[in-house]
């Protein structure tokens, strides 16, 4: 009895540690809770399927089919929790399925020595020092970067996932072919060419791990190509804005002489109501080219002038609920690329719709816990569609200004996200300052 008790420990253990394993690297569906739950009730089922079997018609009825229990459990998990895409996914079973029969081999070679209870016992001893020493290097070093990984490539996963199963495949050829591995003597040539296959899966796997690092670095490059492009054009049309507002100064400079001598002109002959008229209307003059000041960061503030006055010109109605001190911590190029990107793109939105419907822009900007917010909302046209969480861009060449955002966004390890409600595309950004 007390056999069969620890074997269903041991089975337990199994799955319970391939789980975590899984999980250490895995994005979760949303709901979490909901999926996490779902897959809890699958791993009861099967644990309690394998455990009758298991008491009902003893350790050899089930010795042979275990594993295969636990990997329909695992694949069970994957299906329902993992958000990951198929590949990535394959990718990340195969890999936890090579890890989990190594942890298998492993700690039964170092409990051969036992019999009965206490080899299942050592056995169970070993796997559990094996995932406690292995547990925190996947959650705190291994999941980070491949996330990096899993963010950055796409197609690159379909070949990757070959890796894993070759060493699955061989694995399966040594350990199990022509005969199992609890059958070997302790001399046998098997137990150096398993040992060399591990090492050369660690290889294989680092190789892997450079190769995908050398593309990532590549896209960063890319990506940050992009950006410099997007501010590049921002300054530009910063810089047109200065050199009209320079220009207006100079041409005002010189007109002053002239009201002046007609205001003399006038006090001179007594023409005060004509006169009073003559002011006015040179102050509603000047009120036209005069710029709002929206905030007291002068980036942010010119930003929002300019894109004012190109909405106002377009005959949108703009509205500003803005408050960004002088200093947040946050570049002035990466602070261009954010507001004058979402900017952009809001004004591009408006301008698709007919000419008949109405156009508003809103805009939302506080800064609070050095974090800034920025939320734009504009209205839109109905026939947006996305690829994943992000909009699909509807003119020849776009795409970049979202791009733009989600990169500097990760630059401050912030966030970025774009959605449609009741009509209006609604883009939130959230930067730490430094």
């Amino acid at each position: 009895m007390l056999y069969n008790v620890l074997v269903f420990l041991s089975f337990l253990q199994s799955v319970v540690g391939f789980t975590l394993m899984s999980s250490s690297v895995m994005m979760f569906k949303e709901p979490v809770k909901k999926r996490i739950v779902i897959g809890l009730a699958v791993m009861i089922f099967g644990i309690s399927v394998l455990s009758y079997i298991l008491f009902t018609k003893g350790i050899n009825s089930v010795d042979r089919v275990a594993i295969l229990f636990i990997l329909f459990i695992e694949l069970s998990w994957f299906l329902i929790c993992s958000k990951d895409k198929f590949f990535v996914s394959l990718f990340n079973f195969f890999t936890f399925v090579n890890i989990y029969v190594s942890i298998s081999y492993i700690s039964d070679t170092l409990s051969i020595n036992y019999d009965g209870s206490a080899f299942v016992g050592a056995r169970i001893i070993v796997r559990l020092t094996i995932y406690l020493v292995i547990l925190p290097i996947l959650f705190k070093f291994v999941r980070p970067r491949f996330r990096r990984l899993v963010e950055t490539l796409d197609k690159e996963w379909r070949t990757s996932v070959v890796v894993p199963l070759m060493f699955l495949v061989m694995q399966v050829m040594v350990l199990y072919y022509p005969s199992p591995y609890w059958y070997w003597t302790n001399f046998t040539w098997s137990r150096v060419i398993i040992a060399t296959t591990y090492i050369l899966f660690l290889a294989v796997y680092y190789l892997l791990y450079i190769q995908a690092n050398a593309i990532v670095e590549k896209y960063d490059l890319e990506k940050r190509q992009l950006l410099m492009s997007q501010q590049e054009k921002l300054w530009e049309s910063e810089l047109a804005s200065q050199q009209e507002t320079t220009e207006l100064v100079y041409r005002q400079k010189h007109d002053m002489h002239h009201h002046n001598s007609v205001i003399i002109e006038m006090l001179q002959n007594g023409d005060i109501e004509q006169l009073k008229a003559y002011m006015k209307s040179v102050d509603e003059s000047l009120d036209i080219h005069n710029s709002n000041t929206f905030c007291l960061n002068s980036i942010a503030n010119s930003i929002f002038n300019i894109y004012y006055h190109r909405a106002e010109a377009e005959g949108i109605d703009t509205r500003f609920n803005v408050s960004v001190p002088k200093v947040i911590g946050i570049d002035n190029i990466d602070l261009t690329c954010i507001l004058g990107n979402a900017m952009e793109n809001a004004l591009e939105g408006c301008m698709r719709l007919p000419d008949d419907e109405e156009k508003e822009i809103i805009v939302t900007t506080k800064f609070i816990d050095k974090r800034l917010r920025v939320q734009v909302e504009n209205t839109c046209r109905s026939d947006i569609e996305f690829e994943g969480e992000l909009p699909l861009t509807q003119k020849q060449g776009g795409g970049t200004g979202t791009k733009s955002i989600l990169y500097t966004a990760e630059l401050y390890d912030g966030t970025a996200g774009f959605s449609i409600k009741d009509g209006k595309f609604i883009t939130q950004i959230v930067l730490n300052g430094n």
